[in-house]
């Protein structure tokens, strides 16, 4: 593995030099991938029927009999039967040991259709656990539910009076605590909410159980003995990205002993996914001074990760004007949501990554969220011009029309997830009115100023399957094809521009668009083939798509039928 970023870079150049040497004369193939329907996202030649692979990279790519006519004896032969190829799929936003979590025992609430389905399934719970241990579980959505409101602890500690229970809600930003859980946390009508956080309370004063944004760690700083090992959370969350056609993640927002374990893994050849991790905030700038930035072609750390607010499900981004559907707050006072990191933090980080030269992602979902980045980021820049930072903006949901062609006019890149919208899509009027809504998940919008958009799922909020974000992109709308037409139909994507956000403009995100994202010679081997031609299919197949091989490096990772 590299370690600090001037060694790595060096690896690089060696890397560089191969490949143009690979251009003039490539050596020949260990493996040739040959019949295939091939999109290779290389503008010099978008199609292909053959691929040539040799040390776990690209050493010819055209005709059948161009790619063959390279074999030796020893060249191993795989005929696709005209299946259709990808490059590797990049996931650029998610949550990859939490994905893990749920496999691995985490309480899965993403099915339930009522609060009512949510206490059985605690009880059922509570029956088999031993007394005074923790459950703990997630991904509840109340805007699923028949009332559409949030829960309150009463049924949940009814079921639950020996355990302490913490359920989040699915996007992470606010959770539910029965009874025993606030008695353990010593949370009662006196505690006070921490900035940039909520303690919801019913008419009497008493906490009703949710907790919001930075009140959350009220009660999960006490959670103890819930968790499993973090290589095994790993290396379970990677089966499930496999199977689906992942050959690359962005995880966003992990502790530096989150990133020495994914070092290990690879250093064990355990790790087969391609990781670039983003360093939590809190950590960032004491990390990247101990070690500098780490880039390596298995495990990437080179970026931070910072929260500006919350989210719109749970009402905490934070926004210009207030919620329709929640115009003051519990003090009588316009309600906009919670600003969660202190202003000049994130002045402080988004200078410092200039300065140590790291890549600094924030999450804004709110109109107000993201201009606030996006002022911090330009002071920042201002005061340290660099031509190439690549900032992020993690979901940038909700712009103010104003707000959205700074992103190119600053290099910031948005770094957004398609399934967020055919999700959201169904309460986003109720949080800000239609005409506010014109703003939310503006992907073509953006597109047109001439930003590249990094497209991701935010799992385990959403399913870690990159084609439902791929059928949301260029549809808008939900599994069962709803609303006609599309939810806002302006801001659909093409399909090359779904494929593109989920493979070369992610890639790009991370500074990696010379190594993957497209099939050319001297890229990384990473690619999948799929039962489907997801460029010509009916739309409302893409979701359907099954992944019969993962490739990455060279090496099938994955086999599907």
């Amino acid at each position: 593995m590299c370690g600090r970023k001037r060694r790595c870079v060096g690896s690089w150049l060696i890397v560089g030099l191969a490949v143009m040497a690979a251009s003039a004369q490539s050596p020949p193939p260990e493996t040739v991938y040959t019949n295939g329907n091939m999109y290779t996202l290389d503008a010099s030649r978008p199609r292909a029927a053959a691929l040539g692979l040799a040390g776990g990279r690209i050493v010819a790519v055209g005709s059948v009999d161009e790619v063959l006519a390279l074999r030796t004896a020893a060249t191993r032969v795989v005929d696709l039967q005209g299946r259709t190829v990808l490059p590797g799929l990049i996931d650029a936003h998610c949550h990859f040991g939490s994905l893990g979590s749920y496999a691995l025992g985490r309480v899965d609430l993403s099915q339930a259709r009522s609060f009512d389905e949510v206490v059985a399934t605690i009880a059922a719970r509570a029956k088999r656990a031993e007394k005074g241990a923790w459950i703990v579980g997630g991904r509840w959505d109340h805007e699923s539910w028949p009332e559409r409101t949030l829960p309150t602890h009463e049924r949940l500690s009814a079921v639950s009076p020996d355990n302490p229970v913490w359920l989040t809600r699915v996007d992470g930003h606010a959770g539910l605590a029965n009874a025993a859980a606030m008695k353990l946390a010593g949370v009662d009508r006196n505690t006070r909410a921490p900035a940039g956080g909520e303690i919801l309370r019913n008419a009497s004063g008493e906490p009703t159980g949710v907790f919001v944004d930075n009140a959350e760690m009220l009660i999960a700083s006490h959670i103890k003995g819930a968790g499993s090992d973090t290589a095994d959370l790993i290396l379970e969350a990677q089966k499930t990205c496999l199977a689906v056609g992942l050959t690359g993640v962005h995880d966003a927002g992990i502790s530096p002993a989150d990133a020495a374990v994914y070092r290990r893994l690879a250093d064990e050849g355990k790790l087969k996914i391609r990781a670039y991790l983003m360093i939590s905030g809190d950590h960032a700038i004491e990390y990247f001074r101990e070690h500098g930035v780490t880039i390596d072609e298995r495990v990437t750390v080179r970026a931070a990760k910072l929260f500006a607010d919350g989210a719109m499900g749970s009402r905490g981004a934070w926004l210009l004007e207030p919620y329709s559907d929640r115009p003051r707050g519990a003090d009588g006072r316009p309600y906009v949501g919670l600003n969660v990191m202190k202003p000049e933090f994130l002045r402080q980080i988004s200078e410092d990554g200039l300065r140590q030269d790291y890549q600094v992602c924030t999450h804004a979902i709110g109109d107000r969220a993201n201009r606030v980045v996006l002022d911090a980021y330009a002071l920042a820049l201002s005061r340290r011009p660099t031509r190439d930072h690549r900032y992020r903006i993690e979901h940038a949901q909700l712009l103010s029309p104003e707000d959205i062609p700074r992103f190119a006019r600053l290099g910031v890149i948005p770094s957004m997830q398609p399934t967020h919208c055919t999700s959201d899509m169904r309460w986003v009027y109720d949080r800000v009115g239609p005409e506010r809504a014109r703003g939310a998940y503006a992907w073509a919008t953006l597109l047109r100023t001439g930003v590249r958009i990094a497209a991701g799922s935010d799992f385990p909020i959403e399913s870690p399957n990159p084609f439902y974000g791929i059928h949301a992109a260029i549809t808008r709308q939900n599994a069962e094809g709803q609303p006609a037409g599309g939810w806002h139909p302006a801001e659909r994507l093409t399909r090359e521009e779904a494929l593109r956000a989920f493979t070369l403009d992610a890639a790009h995100a991370a500074f990696e668009e010379e190594q993957k994202g497209s099939l050319e010679v001297g890229k990384l081997a990473d690619f999948i083939v799929i039962d489907r031609d997801i460029m010509t299919c009916p739309s409302g197949e893409i979701r359907d798509t099954r992944v019969l091989r993962t490739v990455i490096g060279g090496e099938e990772v994955h086999r599907g039928s």
